[in-house]
């Protein structure tokens, strides 16, 4: 039987209600690095380690059994994730793992996916709109050079005009490359806990010197995602909302955070000039932009990658009124067996 078991892809790994390993197959070994006579604990999340293991200890003890998704830690200290099975066998505790983790690898091969061809696009796309703001920066430069040779103080007023021109454009080469930054990390990702209202409430910091902020947040709603991921996207549609808002007498954007049954909802709101159907349907379509200094790639990323994580966007808008656009994110699922403690049931 143990050779056998040594040759599952899955790994095995038996313990006593005491947490000490009692078996485990080379599956498990290769991926965590433990071997016999180690504590289970060594494979577990901190956080996992009491509540979580005691009340499996508890079930098996009264003949049931357990299966859920489920992250470990593996011998290089990195989050697995995985699929696992509990159940008893001879008075001890077996833990069946079927890793779920190495995406990155099965996705190498698939180079004709519509994954793949997006980024290709997208990325050939920013590559093609990066050299327009770097031109106009090089001719507002040489412009200045030619002032700098007769210079007086009217003159040094349209330098500072010309300038402000240039540190623009400059900023704009600096969003096109963060852009690219994200196209390029969008695999493999990050995933980890991350808090929305928290995320919301920093995206609000940093743009409240710009407009006035209305937040309603929920406390305690999860997601697990790459928190680089979920930073660009706020911020994208927040953006939105301030280009949208120029030239508004008040400017105001509302944002929501909650939960609803297995799902998190961030609504933002804006008073701003808003948009006609037929723009409201393009607004996702990458490189489509109402406005010339705005190359268009953004909004259409941010949709690209909260459809990646499972979610939605969807965008309402009625011209002379505003606009609200509201992402739906699947939530962390962290069954009662992993935070309550179940001994009495």
């Amino acid at each position: 039987m143990w050779r056998f078991l040594n040759r599952l892809k899955e790994g095995i790994v038996i313990f006593d209600e005491n947490r000490i390993i009692k078996y485990i197959n080379s599956s498990a070994s290769s991926l965590f690095g433990v071997k016999a006579g180690e504590s289970i604990e060594k494979i577990l999340k901190r956080d996992d380690r009491e509540i979580f293991l005691n009340n499996v200890i508890g079930l098996v003890k009264k003949g049931r059994k357990y299966n859920n998704f489920m992250r470990f830690i593996s011998k290089s200290g990195e989050l697995v994730f995985t699929y696992l099975n509990i159940f008893e066998w001879e008075g001890n505790i077996v833990f069946e793992i079927f890793d779920l983790s190495p995406i990155e690898k099965r996705s190498e091969g698939i180079t004709d996916s519509s994954y793949v061809k997006i980024l290709k696009y997208m990325s050939a796309g920013i590559s093609h709109s990066i050299r327009n703001p770097i031109m106009s920066a090089g001719g507002m430069l040489g412009r200045i050079k030619a002032k700098l040779k007769e210079l007086d103080g009217k003159e040094s007023e349209k330098l500072v005009k010309y300038i402000e021109i240039v540190e623009k454009s400059l900023y704009r080469i600096i969003s096109i490359i963060a852009n690219i930054e994200v196209v390029s990390n969008a695999l493999p990702v990050k995933l980890e806990r991350v808090n929305l209202g928290e995320m919301v409430k920093g995206v609000v910091e940093k743009f409240s010197d710009r407009v006035s902020f209305e937040i309603n947040v929920e406390d305690g709603v999860y997601v697990y995602a790459d928190k680089m991921h979920i930073g660009f996207i706020l911020e994208e549609i927040v953006k939105n909302s301030l280009d949208a808002l120029e030239g508004e007498s008040e400017p105001k954007i509302k944002i929501r955070v909650y939960q609803s049954g297995r799902n998190a909802f961030v609504e933002v709101e804006d008073n701003g000039k808003g948009m006609s159907m037929e723009e409201v349907s393009l607004t996702t379509i990458p490189f489509y932009s109402t406005k010339p200094s705005n190359m268009g790639v953004g909004l259409s990323l941010a949709k690209f990658l909260i459809e990646g994580y499972r979610g939605s966007i969807t965008i309402d808008s009625e011209e002379g009124v505003g606009t609200k656009v509201t992402i739906v994110l699947p939530t962390e699922k962290r069954s009662d067996i992993r935070i309550k403690r179940l001994d009495d049931r």
